[in-house]
């Protein structure tokens, strides 16, 4: 016998009566109402939460800043009851309290009477932080308490954008008088920098100046020194120049009074010459006594010379002696006269070389502390100079980094670092909505639970045909074909009920409803693996697989916030690589990630398929014991 007379013969069977039709029919939409109701119900609440019941409490009393009344509470409270986005419901304090307790509303939030002043006091010398009050009760809806803890954080970061904003642009004002401050030190400090540099070049001429000034006082009072040295014994040797030169002139005046007595003795000296008449007596005196006449003459020239000698004599005395000794005596007398002068004032020049030197060495010493000062003004003068020029250029750079701003600048600005950070959203794939987020999840759930609803009804494998045929693997196809067949149409029926009723986009539709039709014959073989080995206890177990999956699918979180041992399973269990295929055909997702979820499938359906056939055999051999004693769970 062929498999397709197998299938039609169990179509044939399920089709028998209205009852089997009726069945057959019913369990075909279970995927349909499994599937279809909860994507439906979750389809995109988040666009009904104004209809979740919320208090809202405003007990702020405002506060006043910068001779402004604000109200940070009300203003938030305004916003969010015209944002709609909860059904808020302004009620007091006690009201909240009790409306939250007994479910009349699912949250409040209480904005407290310190509310604006706590938010004002970050400008004041004790800033506090403001609190937003959240009420909620678990036992009213933990969603609704997660969703009301993302309200009340979006309505923080909110309002401390209101206030960062409003502080940035006080901050930001501040700053610009900052500038305007800096860039008048700036011009102040380039008029010092500029007197600072003249001062430094006068000090440096001063330093200079005073250094020769007092080179030359060291000078002065050495020389004044030396001079007062010598002139401490001026009185002394000016009274004994006075005494030698009395002594001269008194000594000259009787030169020339002597000269005078030798002139007229030279005169008579010369009167007394012997004569021509003398000479003669004599030349005769020295015939007589017998001289020669050689010795004659000599005696004769001899006293001529005496004679000439005699009147040179007179006449030098005379013409020379005596007038120069006169003069001498004269200029002697001049000299003692004034040496005499020098003498009386001898005393009183000493003294005033003393006064001198003394006044010299003050000077000295004045002239040194001065070059002192003058260099330490000068090294003074430089550093201030070299100081205002360094403040100067500080003060240029903190005044190029200061902004030049506006106010409508400046709200920028406050705006921006209010909220420095957006997020731009680059969404390679995107579901459409929540309902589209839990589809590929639920779309693998609904095919097993559509295939396993169908193994109430369907035989996994024909008894007739294996006692009667002996043929196991055709056998077993046609056991599985019927479920796969079935499921399949399920499959497809599900897919327009989400396309065309519930309008959830689809990237790749033909794509999808293959690989679903592919989930669904790989859970019917997986199925009837389990049918045919373990009869009514291997469908009860595939529903506890199918409980397993439900947890290691990674269809709600992330599969890798799962424990060690149910994280690993996620990586081996088919419904995991259902989840990840459908997401990707549905979203629009890599093709190569497709595949890599077909081959792990096939592999399971192969292998369920494969342990199958050996039941079959295994059947078509001998008979088992729960033939013989059914179980107590199901025939």
């Amino acid at each position: 016998m062929k498999i397709y007379p197998l299938v039609r013969a169990e179509f044939a069977r399920l089709t028998s009566s209205r009852m089997g039709i009726a069945s057959l029919i019913a369990l075909m939409t279970v995927p349909l109402v499994y599937g279809g109701l909860y994507l439906w119900g979750n389809q995109d609440p988040y666009s009904s939460l104004d209809k979740v019941p919320a208090a809202l409490v405003v007990e702020d009393t405002g506060t006043t800043v910068d001779g402004t009344a604000i109200n940070y509470g009300e203003t938030a409270a305004k916003s969010l009851l015209s944002d709609k986005r909860f059904g808020w419901i302004t009620v007091t304090a006690a009201q909240a309290t009790a409306g939250v307790k007994d479910g009349t509303y699912d949250f409040g939030i209480t904005f407290p009477s310190d509310f604006s002043s706590r938010l004002a006091s970050a400008s004041g010398d004790t800033p506090r932080s403001a609190r937003l009050q959240l009420t909620t009760d678990d036992t009213n809806s933990y969603l609704s308490t997660t969703i009301a803890k993302q309200a009340a954080e979006a309505v923080r970061v909110e309002i401390a954008k209101q206030v960062g904003a409003a502080a940035s642009v006080s901050l930001l004002g501040a700053g610009g008088t900052i500038r305007d401050g800096l860039v008048r030190a700036d011009k102040g400090a380039g008029s010092l920098a500029d007197g600072a540099a003249t001062a430094a070049s006068g000090a440096a001429a001063l330093s200079s100046g005073s250094s020769s000034l007092a080179g030359g006082a060291a000078s002065l009072s050495s020389g004044l020194a030396q001079l007062d040295a010598t002139a401490s014994g001026l009185p002394s040797a000016a009274a004994q120049l006075s005494s030698g030169a009395a002594s001269l002139a008194s000594g000259l005046a009787a030169g020339a009074q002597a000269a005078s007595a030798l002139k007229s003795g030279a005169a008579v000296a010369a009167s007394l010459a012997p004569q021509s008449a003398e000479q003669q007596r004599i030349i005769g005196a020295l015939t007589l006594a017998g001289a020669t006449p050689a010795e004659i003459a000599q005696v004769t020239a001899q006293l001529a010379g005496l004679a000439t000698a005699t009147e040179q004599v007179s006449a030098g005395i005379g013409t020379q002696l005596v007038p120069r000794l006169t003069a001498a005596a004269a200029g002697s007398a001049k000299l003692a006269s004034g040496t005499a002068a020098l003498s009386s004032s001898a005393p009183v020049l000493a003294s005033a070389v003393h006064s001198a030197a003394a006044g010299a060495a003050q000077l000295s010493s004045g002239a040194g502390m001065l070059s002192s000062g003058a260099s330490a003004l000068n090294t003074g003068a430089a550093e201030l100079a070299s100081g205002s020029a360094t403040l100067e250029a500080s003060l240029f750079d903190a005044v190029t980094k200061v902004p030049v701003t506006t106010l409508a600048g400046r709200q920028a600005t406050a705006h921006l670092i209010a909220n420095p950070v957006s997020v731009k959203h680059s969404a390679i794939t995107q579901a459409a909505n929540y309902g589209a987020g839990l589809a590929p999840f639920f779309l693998a759930l609904a095919s097993w639970i559509g295939i396993y609803a169908l193994f109430l009804l369907v035989r996994p494998l024909s008894r007739r045909a294996l006692t009667a045929v002996r043929r196991p693997i055709r056998t077993t196809l046609a056991g599985w074909l019927t479920p796969a067949l079935l499921g399949i149409v399920q499959m497809v029926a599900l897919f327009a009920l989400v396309t065309l009723a519930l309008h959830l986009p689809v990237a790749n539709p033909i794509g999808l409803v293959a690989f679903m039709a592919f989930v669904a014959m790989t859970f019917a073989a997986i199925v009837l693996a389990l049918n045919v080995l373990l009869g009514s206890v291997g469908q009860f177990l595939a529903l506890v697989f199918m409980v397993v999956q439900l947890v290691t699918a990674g269809g709600t979180f992330p599969w890798q916030t799962l424990p060690g041992p149910l994280a690993a399973l996620h990586q081996a269990l088919p419904m995991s690589h259902a989840v990840d295929g459908i997401r990707q055909l549905m979203y629009g997702g890599l093709s190569a990630s497709v595949w890599s979820s077909i081959l792990p499938l096939l592999l399971w359906m192969m292998g369920s398929l494969a342990v199958s056939v050996l039941g079959a055999m295994r059947q078509g051999r001998f008979r088992i014991l729960r033939e013989l004693r059914p179980s107590p769970i199901g025939a």
